[in-house]
């Protein structure tokens, strides 16, 4: 990023300022970011810009910038600008040529390598490829994603690769509107966001047009594990070439592939984006079964996704001091609650004294603390433990007691964050069959995980970590 080719840069608008822009809250991972003095004056007038974005003027403000969207405190916006990209388009094919001449047809102009995963009606694929001037590469035997996706690296020679699955179709403007993205040298990738494409609608296509597993939502994010985006999938991907893994994409994984490639290019320090101003297309196939037996596939992939980065799908991450403070609750011990909310009280803010933060972070901090972990026990019991979460659901109606007041919680954080995603999404389905379709794509998607678990004989992918902060002589605020 210099000033001669720095972008429009725009202030994540889930991010705040404190005390006159000396310390700001939000980024990926979410958290408390002290301010260098040169930075914060670039800050307050981003965050004056609002949704228009700033222009840095000077090498002080790429400077801030270039800091800020490294911490996701704010993103580049895409820009469309017409050039001759040194660039080749491979697209992973088996069999489906009606979808695949949809896709070659949207990518018209482009440089594209059609790489044949050992079809079964091969001579249909090369017509199809032929028809719309791709270049042709087959594969002898059927390796998959991976597999198909390294030959098209291996074929190449161009500095940039754009991965694009053959159900998917793009804009005449996509390639324009992403590539300026890469004018920073730190950034190794960036994908698209990825809609479903409609034709026939039924109560699938409508749940999927809000919960599609492809679409990561409409807040451009820097893939961070453990932030607020965490993966990408690589139905259409754009890659340096130079930040490609060594080896490429895992051939062992036939699921979840795209999810370590894109792991270990964060690994090795390269910057990933996310930017949903940019839309393409993908074809949706089935029925409500079929979107379930592929959830439940997604979900066999997280063991071995564990195995390659430990700890990078721990279930949930959870503040010991929460959890007593919510079993008070439960057994009517108003005493325990207290003691434990006071500790964590005490933690954050002896933490942010020794900081010099202002006060009132203290009880805006152990609210979002509060938040985060309530969000996540209902997220695992939703998933993971779908089994657990379901006999609370059919619990909390009638059951009495310390079982009825655990069953009505743990019911609450299951159902009330699905209830804040309807309305947010606003889906053409009541929010009974909304929240009811969520609870069996969630619980397909857990079943996978406890499945393949079962296979390798591992609890870790299952294991939350908990934690009990103290007060310590020692704080630290992350500062950019």
């Amino acid at each position: 990023m210099t000033v001669e080719h720095s972008p429009v840069v725009v202030w994540d608008q889930r991010a705040r300022l404190w005390s006159n822009a000396t310390y700001a809250t939000g980024g990926s991972p979410w958290g408390l970011i002290r301010l260098k003095p040169a930075m914060q004056a670039f800050a307050k007038e981003l965050v004056a810009a609002g949704v228009q974005g700033l222009r840095p003027s000077g090498e002080n403000d790429v400077r801030a910038a270039r800091a800020l969207v490294h911490r996701g405190l704010a993103h580049p916006r895409a820009q469309y600008r017409q050039h001759s990209w040194d660039l080749t388009v491979v697209v992973p094919a088996h069999d489906r040529v009606v979808e695949l001449g949809d896709c070659l047809r949207s990518l018209h102009g482009t440089h594209v390598l059609v790489v044949d995963d050992c079809s079964d009606d091969a001579p249909s694929v090369a017509k199809v490829v032929g028809e719309h001037g791709a270049k042709l590469t087959v594969r002898n035997s059927n390796g998959g994603p991976a597999a198909a996706r390294n030959t098209g690296i291996q074929f190449t020679s161009s500095e940039f690769i754009a991965f694009v699955d053959s159900d998917c179709t793009v804009a005449s403007t996509w390639l324009d509107s992403l590539m300026p993205l890469f004018d920073d040298p730190h950034v190794g990738a960036v994908a698209p966001r990825i809609r479903p494409r409609i034709e026939d609608e039924n109560l699938t296509t409508k749940f999927e047009a809000v919960a599609s597993a492809l679409d990561m939502g409409d807040h451009a994010e820097v893939v961070r594990i453990g932030g607020q985006l965490a993966y990408l999938p690589a139905a259409v991907l754009i890659v340096r070439r130079s930040a490609i893994p060594a080896g490429g994409f895992d051939e062992d994984l036939r699921l979840g592939e795209d999810v370590d490639f894109i792991w270990q290019m964060v690994e090795d320090g390269w910057q990933v984006r996310y930017e949903p101003q940019v839309i393409v297309e993908h074809e949706l196939r089935g029925d409500f079964l079929e979107l379930l037996k592929r959830r439940f596939d997604y979900g066999t992939s997280a063991v071995d996704l564990d195995i390659r980065h430990p700890g990078a799908l721990t279930p949930a991450r959870l503040s010991g001091w929460n959890l007593i403070a919510a079993a008070g609750l439960v057994m009517l011990q108003p005493g325990i609650t207290l003691s434990a909310l006071g500790t964590a009280t005490h933690v954050l803010q002896d933490k942010l004294h020794r900081e010099h933060a202002p006060v009132v972070l203290t009880p805006f901090f152990v609210a979002k603390t509060l938040q985060a972990d309530v969000h996540a026990v209902g997220h695992v019991l939703r998933r993971e433990y779908w089994p657990l979460g379901w006999v609370m659901l059919a619990a909390a109606p009638r059951a009495k007691g310390v079982t009825g007041r655990a069953a009505k919680l743990a019911a609450a954080a299951m159902v009330l964050p699905l209830l804040h995603e309807w309305h947010m999404t606003k889906p053409r389905i009541d929010p009974v069959r909304f929240v009811g379709m969520r609870l069996l794509a969630d619980a397909a998607y857990g079943s996978g995980v406890l499945v393949q678990s079962a296979r390798r004989r591992t609890l870790r992918v299952l294991s939350p970590q908990v934690r009990f902060p103290l007060p310590s002589k020692r704080g630290k605020t992350s500062e950019s």
